[in-house]
């Protein structure tokens, strides 16, 4: 899985991720059970532009529970979509707030 690898280093072949996507996919996306997820959406399109002469700041932080670790991200792009610098780290904050917050706070 994702978290694996980022906290973890363990890796898979392309063969044995299909296989475990296509799996969860159909034992549990196609029985109604991502119906029921609290945090289920569904992204109908891709990343959006600000203002001319803006810049955008997209973060995401990934907390794997069992030893409190966080994987964060960030890029800052131009309103043209230019990418002008990204960041990454892990970290050991717990709080899904706090690892927004540190994102932010590095990109």
């Amino acid at each position: 899985s994702r978290n694996d690898f980022i906290f973890n280093n363990a890796s898979r072949s392309s063969h044995e991720l299909i296989a475990s996507v296509l799996s969860w996919a159909k034992s549990f996306g196609f029985s109604g059970n991502m119906k029921q997820l609290a945090c289920f959406s569904k992204t109908e399109q891709g990343w959006q532009s600000p203002e001319p002469r803006w810049i955008k700041i997209n973060i995401n932080g990934s907390v794997l529970m069992s030893n409190t670790k966080a994987a964060i991200g960030g890029v800052v792009r131009y309103s043209s979509g230019v990418w002008l610098v990204d960041c990454e780290m892990v970290t050991r904050v717990s709080d899904i707030f706090q690892i927004e917050a540190r994102a932010i706070v590095k990109a």
